[in-house]
């Protein structure tokens, strides 16, 4: 029977349900899985529950637990007994050794824990900062699977997190790892950027469950007003600060509209003071928090969605993000700013308009020119269900992972 040994941060982090999906497509596929975590969080009352249990995925989860003992002599002892339990691979774990920063006794309790995965045939790391030791071991040749690691966006930018600097950190994985996945052609070319030879690279973008967002009765209701609406964390890379402006623009022109946001993050009481500053609050609401279910029925009762993502410090972008697909399976023209990997998410003039970024003035004007031509805005609507089904679909980006994991096993 074939493997993959999958190598997360958290789990199972509700923001990542796409991360479950392709554990549970190695299994369906027939792959033996195992699964390295760093950190086991909640699954009890968790959303992804149900379908935790149904494929049995807690069976599946190895704690990444070195079990070093935290008084010295023990921690001596230990080691002297890993280091002569591994002779066998003595070479390797001398070549480990000079892979390290630092060399202390930990590395042996390191090399010990990972030496119980080296043959598996696929190793699928999800997030480039995740792929330590692995790019290490498959330098040294003790890891002989295929590496394949998916980056999904703050990954590729530098100072990652903020304080990780490009001193190499990537470069034995551009070098000794097999593959390197995109999700889209922005995120691509960010890695390409640091180094990673275009040969290792392939694009496969974040799918999402389309049939639980386009079945049952639309929610919407015969109306004066033009529904707007946006999704993301109250963060600056959001860039919520420009959809306030749009709407705005649109308010100040007699447009009859109102502008929903969701989401919550730290700059909650910036755009609060925003709003109230503008005398908006009887046209823009900040709705916090919302469940997928209510996040999907506020969607199916809205006209048109904007995004007004941004570059933030260290001109990190948006990669992809899914809040533009999500809304166009609810049948909805999206109006994007023209930032990072966000046009790779619609088809500008058939599913939305693609702005420039920044350029609220002309967001304004194409959210006007969809609430003054209903025909044109359940023309696109109706494009985009169909779009979204073609190109990120479960079924499509199964269809990719599929070759991906029988080309590389």
């Amino acid at each position: 029977m074939k493997t993959i040994l999958f190598k997360l941060n958290q789990f199972p982090n509700l923001s990542e349900t796409f991360i479950l999906a392709q554990i549970i497509l190695a299994i369906e596929s027939g792959f033996k899985v195992k699964i390295i975590v760093s950190q086991l969080l909640d699954i009890e009352g968790s959303r992804l529950e149900e379908l935790i249990y149904k494929y049995s995925i807690c069976n599946l989860i190895v704690i990444e637990d070195f079990r070093i003992p935290k008084s010295r002599v023990f921690r001596l002892i230990s080691a002297v007994y890993l280091f002569f339990l591994n002779l066998k691979y003595l070479k390797k774990l001398i070549l480990y050794y000079k892979e390290q920063e630092t060399i202390n006794l930990s590395s042996v309790h390191q090399f010990h824990f990972y030496c119980k995965f080296k043959e598996y045939d696929i190793v699928h790391v999800q997030y480039g900062t995740n792929t330590w030791p692995m790019d290490v071991l498959k330098k040294i040749g003790l890891l002989r699977s295929k590496l394949i690691v998916s980056f999904h966006g703050h990954d590729a930018f530098f100072p990652i997190n903020g304080h990780i600097p490009n001193n190499g950190y990537y470069d034995k994985l551009f070098n000794y790892g097999d593959l390197v996945i995109a999700n889209t052609a922005y995120l691509a070319n960010e890695l390409l950027k640091l180094g990673c030879p275009h040969h290792k690279i392939q694009i496969i973008p974040v799918g999402v469950d389309t049939s639980f967002f386009v079945k049952g009765e639309t929610t919407k209701t015969p109306q004066v007003i033009f529904n707007l609406i946006s999704v993301g964390r109250l963060e600056k890379v959001k860039g919520h600060e420009y959809a306030i402006q749009v709407a705005e623009l649109l308010n100040k022109k007699g447009c009859e509209i109102s502008l929903r946001i969701i989401g919550e993050g730290s700059e909650r009481g910036k755009l609060e003071k925003i709003i109230l500053s503008k005398n908006l609050e009887g046209v823009i609401k900040l709705v916090g928090k919302k469940s997928p279910l209510e996040v999907r029925d506020m969607l199916r009762s809205s006209d048109v969605f904007i995004f007004t993502s941004v570059a933030t410090k260290f001109n990190r972008r948006e990669t992809q993000g899914l809040a533009t697909i999500e809304a166009q399976a609810c049948g909805l023209p999206v109006v994007v700013f023209d930032s990072g990997g966000v046009k790779y998410t619609l088809k500008d003039n058939v599913t939305g308009y693609i702005v420039p970024e920044y350029d609220v003035n002309l967001m304004s004007e194409r959210v006007e020119q969809l609430l003054n031509n209903p025909e044109l805005t359940k023309k696109m609507g109706i494009a985009a269900i169909s779009f979204v089904e073609e190109e990120f679909s479960q079924n499509q980006i199964k269809a990719k992972w599929t070759k991906v994991y029988e080309i590389n096993s």
